[in-house]
C-alpha cells in the first residue's frame, strides 16, 4: 500500500475515530491509521510493509500515512487523528504524561546519522560550531533528538553555535549536495536509499556522535545506546560508532484488545515481511526486544499476546 499524504487522508474522509485525548475508549475498528514518516524514510517503509502483512495475515486493514515523523505522529495520536504511530522512544518518552500511550512493540533501532561532505573537513561534532544544519524536519523525532545532542555536547552555548534550520529529509539531502547546508541530521535506517544514492555522486562522511553519550545519558537515562554503522555503509572504510535510538509502535489504552492481538501475531508471525529491503545491521522484531518498550508500557491485551507466545 502506497502511503497517504496528510492531506489526501483528510480529503478522502476516511474514519479514523473520534478526536479526544490519548487514552479514552474507541469503537473498535478493522481499520486503522498508522501515523508514519517522510518519503524515502524507515517509518513509512515500514508503515507500508506493516499494512501488507497485517492485511494478508492479520485480517486487519492498516493506512500508512505520510507525515513529518515521530513528534508529528504523537500529536496525531494524542488527538486522535491517527490509531497508531510510530515514534522513537525519546519523543515518546517526553511526551508521555499521565495515561498517555502505550506500545504494540519495539519495532526496530533507529541509527543517529550526521552526515557532512568528505572534501569540507568536518570530523567530529565540535566542528559544526557556525556552520549550518539541518536537524530534520520540524515534526520529526531526528530534529528533537539532535538538538538534545548538539545541546549536551555544548555547542548550543558557544560564541559560534550552529545555525540550526528544519529541512524535509529530501530537501535537506539536496541542500547537503549543493552546499547550502554544512551537515544533515537524519535518525534511521542504515542504508538509507537516498543517502546512498548521495554517497555515489558525492562523497560523504558519517561524524561519530558517540562523544556526547555520556552526556546524553545522565540527561535522559536509558534513552540512548551506542551502536555501530557498518564499513561500507556511504562508502565508509571502517565502522562508524554512533547513537541508537529504539523505535516503537504506539497506540492508545482504547485501543480494542482483539485488534492488539492481532498486530503483535503480525509482529512475530511475520517479522521477515516488515525488514525494508536493503537493510543492514538493524535488530528487528526479536522476542527480547518486541517487548522492550520502556519507558512506555505495553498495551495490556499485548503484553498478555507476547506471554501466551513466549511464555
Amino acid at each position: 500500500m502506497t502511503g497517504l499524504t496528510r492531506r489526501g487522508f483528510l480529503w478522502a474522509g476516511i474514519a479514523v475515530g473520534a478526536v479526544g485525548v490519548a487514552g479514552c475508549s474507541r469503537t473498535p475498528s478493522r481499520t486503522l491509521t498508522l501515523g508514519c514518516g517522510e518519503p524515502g524514510g524507515s517509518y513509512l517503509q515500514f508503515g507500508e510493509l506493516l499494512s501488507s502483512a497485517a492485511r494478508d495475515t492479520g485480517g486487519v486493514e492498516i493506512t500508512a500515512l505520510v507525515t513529518e515523523g515521530s513528534v508529528e505522529n504523537l500529536a496525531l495520536l494524542d488527538a486522535g487523528g491517527v490509531d497508531l504511530a510510530l515514534s522513537l522512544s525519546d519523543s515518546a518518552a517526553a511526551a508521555t504524561t499521565g495515561d498517555g500511550f502505550v506500545a504494540i512493540g519495539r519495532v526496530y533501532q533507529n541509527y543517529l546519522q550526521c552526515l557532512v561532505r568528505a572534501d569540507d573537513g568536518l570530523t567530529s561534532l565540535t566542528d559544526l560550531s557556525g556552520r549550518v544544519i539541518s536537524l530534520g524536519a520540524a515534526g520529526s523525532g531526528a530534529a528533537a533528538t539532535a538538538r538534545r545532542l548538539l545541546d549536551a555536547g555544548g555547542l548550543t552555548s558557544t560564541s559560534t553555535p550552529p545555525r540550526m534550520i528544519e529541512r524535509p529529509f529530501r530537501d535537506a539531502v539536496g541542500d547537503l549536495e549543493q552546499g547550502r547546508i554544512d551537515a544533515l541530521f537524519w535518525s534511521g535506517g542504515v542504508p538509507t536509499p537516498q543517502i546512498a544514492a548521495l554517497a555515489d555522486r558525492t562523497p560523504i562522511r558519517v561524524l561519530d556522535t558517540t562523544p556526547v553519550l555520556p552526556e546524553l545519558l545522565r540527561r535522559y537515562p536509558d534513552a540512548y545506546a551506542a551502536t555501530t554503522i557498518p564499513a561500507g555503509v556511504y562508502g565508509a572504510e571502517s565502522p562508524v560508532p554512533t547513537i541508537g535510538v529504539a523505535n516503537l509502535l504506539l497506540t492508545h489504552r482504547g485501543l480494542d484488545d482483539d485488534l492488539a492481538r492481532r498486530l503483535v501475531d503480525v509482529l512475530i508471525d511475520d517479522a521477515a515481511r516488515l525488514v525494508p529491503p536493503g537493510s543492514l545491521g538493524i535488530q528487528y522484531l526479536t522476542p527480547a526486544s518486541l517487548i522492550d518498550t520502556l519507558p512506555v508500557p505495553l498495551h495490556s491485551a499485548a503484553e498478555r499476546r507476547y506471554r501466551e507466545r513466549y511464555g
